[in-house]
């Protein structure tokens, strides 16, 4: 019995993962689409990709909040913290080059 409720609790504790975790490739797929098109010039869509990159990771730091996950609380906030940094910064690179012509 006591096996039984251990496996269940770790089934359970595994699930809310899950929603974190697909929202975090979610976000860094976005992410990679949005790095893409800054390269291509596309600044629509590299706005649009970047945003929602950026959703998502709040999503995933509000899915983590809700469901208790201090590990997952953690690994949010330092996806998101990136996510920002590199955002910010290929838009600076780009702007810059863009002087630069």
């Amino acid at each position: 019995m006591a096996i039984s409720i251990s496996i269940s609790g770790l089934v359970l504790g595994g699930t809310a993962w899950k929603p974190v975790a697909g929202q975090l490739v979610a976000s860094g797929v976005l992410l990679l689409s949005g790095h893409q098109d800054v390269g291509l010039l596309a600044r629509i869509a590299a706005t649009f990709s970047c945003f929602m990159a950026l959703a998502f990771a709040i999503s995933a730091l509000i899915t983590a909040l809700v469901a208790n996950l201090r590990d997952g609380v953690v690994i949010c906030t330092a996806a998101l913290c990136l996510e920002t940094w590199l955002i910010l910064r290929w838009w600076t690179r780009r702007t810059s080059a863009q002087h630069r012509i």
